[in-house]
């Protein structure tokens, strides 16, 4: 069983083609997952009976509309793309091309764009509705296929550059789903309210690819570790990190253990973390608080326990000896992302918000590569972490040095 804190509950999400189909399925499943505000974008905008629901006129091909629409949201945590366009054509009229191209590539290109800045100071999310005729052509639909292949490349170079300003971003691989669009397709399709379900399921999952339909899902088990992936990742490889413009501190191990063994581990703080650690670090909603006396202090609440996936905490409150800003750390996140790799487990430990252009970056991350990659790994390993091997006047010392 999740136990983890809804991703969708409290937030503010913006909604594109929200009129009708999966769009309108998106905005009724995230009301009913709780959530705070939908902006609901639409060419002509009709009134909402749920007062959190805020239409907003919004032709994703018009600047100005894309322009004034952002100008009415202050604070966004979540961009669904979902506004489309698909007929039925031959490719024989390059104006059928362009049209698609200015709907389905343009047009969440520049929403996104205009909402980055909101984004990055929510640390949110976009999410891309594509469609596996990214992947392989339909030849009754071919303007279409090219538009969501060209989005499809473009979902994956936001994912890499955007990571930068700290905001994730998800494709989201459609099959026949039965909106006005597939009318005309005499083929098994599944309702919009199944799709927007599994679309936020699948945020919620934390899933960098979502396959919300039977036709889609057929293609989930080996995709993560397919040629499509692994390619995607090398291709990320290649950006330069010398000068990024958003770097979370982050270190990754691989363990032969299984998550959920690796998962009882971090939890378990005190066996890992030397200091003085009250509170309990296992429950979800629960604060806990690390003291090295005259050095350190942090107060964390645990946000997210997804068992065998994810844990997260966040800073309430903290205080540095040894940075000039002694509340270096309020405000940041502490995550923890568990994947299960070849019979083992991926270990991805995030400080987010803690970045180089900080005073603590060049002294907690040496503290931090001690307990994750050194006593984190081995009580996983082993059964027995080293938490006191960077405490003390060990950890003074270097302080000062």
């Amino acid at each position: 069983m999740t136990i983890r804190e809804h991703t969708t509950a409290d937030r503010t999400i913006l909604v594109t083609g929200a009129n009708r189909g999966i769009g309108l399925a998106l905005v009724e499943e995230a009301l009913h997952r709780g959530a705070k505000r939908v902006y609901a974008g639409m060419r002509s905008p009709v009134a909402h009976p749920d007062h959190r629901v805020v239409p907003l006129p919004l032709d994703v091909t018009d600047p100005a509309q894309i322009t004034a629409a952002v100008q009415k949201i202050d604070w966004l945590d979540l961009v669904i793309n979902n506004a489309g366009h698909g007929t039925y054509e031959d490719l024989d009229q390059r104006t059928a091309l362009e049209h698609h191209l200015a709907v389905n590539l343009y047009g969440p290109y520049d929403v996104t764009l205009a909402v980055l800045p909101l984004l990055s100071r929510s640390r949110g999310r976009v999410i891309n509705i594509l469609s596996l005729a990214a992947l392989a052509s339909l030849p009754v639909m071919p303007a279409y296929s090219i538009s969501k292949a060209a989005a499809l490349s473009l979902t994956q170079a936001q994912r890499a550059l955007f990571a930068r300003h700290g905001v994730r971003v998800h494709a989201v691989l459609t099959g026949p789903t039965d909106t006005d669009m597939t009318r005309g397709l005499d083929i098994p399709k599944t309702a919009p309210q199944v799709v927007a379900r599994a679309i936020f399921d699948g945020l919620e999952a934390d899933q960098d690819d979502i396959f919300p339909d039977p036709m889609s899902a057929s293609l989930e088990p080996d995709w993560d570790d397919g040629a499509i992936k692994t390619l995607e990742r090398a291709n990320a490889g290649l950006l330069p990190v010398a000068a990024p413009l958003y770097t979370n501190l982050s270190y990754t191990f691989v363990v032969d253990q299984p998550p959920e063994q690796a998962f009882a581990a971090i939890n378990d703080v005190r066996a890992w973390w030397s200091g003085q650690v009250e509170g309990a670090t296992d429950a979800l909603g629960s604060e806990f608080t690390y003291t090295v006396p005259e050095i350190h202090y942090t107060k964390f609440r645990i946000t997210e326990l997804d068992p065998a996936r994810r844990v997260a905490w966040h800073v309430l409150d903290s205080h540095l000896s040894f940075t000039a800003n002694k509340e270096e750390w309020t405000g940041t996140t502490i995550t923890f992302d568990l994947a299960e790799r070849k019979g083992g487990t991926e270990v991805t430990f995030t400080h987010e918000g803690l970045r180089p252009d900080h005073e603590c970056y060049s002294v907690c991350s040496n503290a931090w590569g001690e307990y994750i990659s050194g006593s984190l790994r081995d009580l996983i390993q082993t059964g027995s972490g080293r938490p006191n091997a960077f405490e003390g006047e060990e950890a003074l010392e270097a302080v000062h040095a």
